[in-house]
């Protein structure tokens, strides 16, 4: 037992040096390589430099997150293989200790990263990334306007239609109003026509209005009303804003709420849905590339640190591709969203375990 924990204890020692250098020279490169991409236009525009290096400090705890997994690939294969490459490996397989107790310490850490970076995301990467690109763009000089024209809303399961020229979001206001109003079997109840419409916090106020109403014989009459409104004309102006939201910056309760929102006002949610999964999905990779990385270590007697950021960098490539085509399919409709967010997952993970079947113990 004691010469596990200290075989253990050496692991880690091993490990945790080569995991902090690997996490500071990705996240590196991901900063210049956001840096790179709005420099030119940074200096056209003569943005401070203070103001650079901020939104360069806004954008650390993506980069940190972002390269997690390929920080743990990378330590986990070279730590590993230059164990094997030095005959470390081979004299703790010779006292009994076999790959899978000699690694748990990494599988458990991988399990604890794993929790760690979901609530690291929804805690500090989204605000985080959202102040970056709110800066971002303020200092390039673009706006962003969630004004609305010719917009349509379903809202109460179908029963309520909202049709309107233009939705203007500064003001919450709606001009050239339609409302149609239908039973439960779809038929039309009422239709409602207002010069203008606005936001009073509860519902829509409707001005200028005509009215159409179907009577229980099935005759139609019509008034009209200088103001008017009804309690359950409460489809808030977020379902009638241009429907160009990052769902990168949302967190995940508040993609669940969009999701609902999309469902209930009769609009795609696939794509929503599926980022919604990938957020869970993705919490799980750090266990995974363990998986992968200690199987693929004990390979690599020779250039054990090419081999293991060659490694590194082909089996993340093949992971974000693959996530990425699956993606792509389940925000076409082609595959399921949750297929779209998993699938990459459970395959690597598949993966993962054959070559861990068959690695060096």
């Amino acid at each position: 037992m004691r010469r596990t924990f200290t075989l253990r204890a050496y692991l880690l020692k091993s490990f945790v040096p080569a995991f902090f250098m690997a996490a500071a020279l990705f996240s590196l490169l991901l900063e210049l390589i956001d840096l790179f991409g709005s420099l030119w236009r940074y200096l056209a525009l003569e943005a401070p430099l203070a103001s650079i290096f901020t939104v360069m400090a806004y954008y650390l705890p993506t980069a940190l997150s972002s390269t997690l997994p390929i920080s743990l690939l990378f330590a986990t294969a070279f730590t590993l293989g230059r164990l094997y490459a030095d005959n470390e490996l081979t004299i703790v397989f010779g006292s009994g200790v076999s790959l899978t107790q000699f690694i748990a310490p990494l599988v458990v850490l991988g399990l604890a990263l794993s929790l760690a970076s979901f609530a690291f995301d929804d805690a500090v990467v989204l605000p985080t990334i959202r102040e970056k690109n709110r800066l971002s763009r303020e200092l390039l000089r673009q706006g962003t306007s969630m004004s609305n024209p010719d917009v349509a809303v379903i809202s109460r399961d179908g029963r309520i239609v909202y049709r309107a020229e233009y939705y203007d979001d500064a003001s919450k206001s709606l001009s050239g109003v339609t409302v149609l109003e239908r039973d439960s079997a779809g038929g039309p109840v009422a239709r409602t026509e207002a010069a203008t419409a606005r936001w009073d916090g509860a519902k829509w106020v409707l001005g200028r209005v005509r009215r159409f109403e179907r009577s229980p014989g099935g005759s139609w009459g019509d008034s009209s009303y200088g103001s008017w409104t009804e309690e359950y004309l409460d489809e808030g102006p977020a379902a009638f804003r241009r429907q160009n939201r990052d769902l990168r910056e949302l967190s995940v309760s508040e993609l669940s709420d969009y999701v609902a929102f999309l469902r209930r006002a009769g609009l795609p949610y696939a794509q929503a849905l599926a980022e919604r999964h990938k957020r869970f999905a993705f919490a799980f990779t750090p266990l995974v590339v363990i998986l992968i990385a200690g199987a693929l270590g004990g390979r690599f007697r020779k250039n054990v640190l090419l081999m293991s950021l060659l490694s590194s960098l082909l089996a993340a490539t093949g992971y974000y591709v693959a996530q990425m085509i699956t993606m792509l399919l389940a925000k076409t409709g082609i595959i399921q969203p949750w297929a779209g967010a998993w699938s990459p997952l459970i395959i690597f993970a598949a993966a993962g375990g054959i070559l861990f079947r068959l690695a060096r113990t």
